[in-house]
């Protein structure tokens, strides 16, 4: 009996501390939903060097991911491009496994601009002198890195280029892009 009841408390347990995100069904229904429109860019003051590709992946753990690419330049930012890249997961389990990979792996802890900003779990930060083979980056190029996660969504953003501006706008396209949900 007593194993029975420490069993059922261990349940209320793990069962309180699990909080799964719904997504409600009606304003997001994949990575194409969350891609900048015309009038996103122009706000930001960007333009799509092409068409956003989309196709389905397969996860390291076989799950289905689908993924939507997209390239833009920033208008007033001289050779300064984003990468905007969109996951959706068909489960948490591989959703959190990559983005805890993604957003740490080869990345030193000097170029952390902040973490959980942007939502429970986001990471932004710039290049540094001790990510991973960081001697062969360019110390002139800044790439600036923003990662979240929103519902079963993945959302990195990724810019290259000379000027330390792309931070901001870097973190108005993380903005633009969570506004929809």
């Amino acid at each position: 009996m007593k194993l029975a009841i420490i069993f059922g408390i261990l349940l209320i347990i793990i069962g309180g501390c699990y909080v799964q995100q719904e997504l409600p069904e009606s304003k997001i229904s994949g990575t194409q939903d969350l891609v900048l429109t015309e009038q996103d860019l122009q706000e930001l003051g960007m333009t799509a060097e092409s068409e956003c590709q989309t196709e389905e992946q397969t996860s390291y753990d076989l799950s289905d991911v689908e993924y939507t690419f997209c390239s833009y330049t920033i208008d007033s930012l001289i050779d300064t491009k984003v990468i905007i890249e969109l996951k959706k997961f068909s489960n948490y389990e591989s959703l959190n496994d990559s983005y805890l990979y993604d957003s740490s792996h080869l990345f030193g802890a000097k170029g952390l601009i902040s973490e959980n900003t942007f939502g429970e779990q986001s990471r932004f930060r710039v290049n540094s002198k001790d990510d991973y083979e960081a001697e062969f980056n360019d110390p002139n190029i800044y790439y600036y890195h923003l990662w979240i996660t929103k519902y079963l969504y993945l959302i990195h953003i990724t810019s290259s280029g000379r000027s330390e501006e792309a931070k901001g706008y870097i973190i108005k396209i993380g903005q633009q892009i969570l506004s929809k949900f």
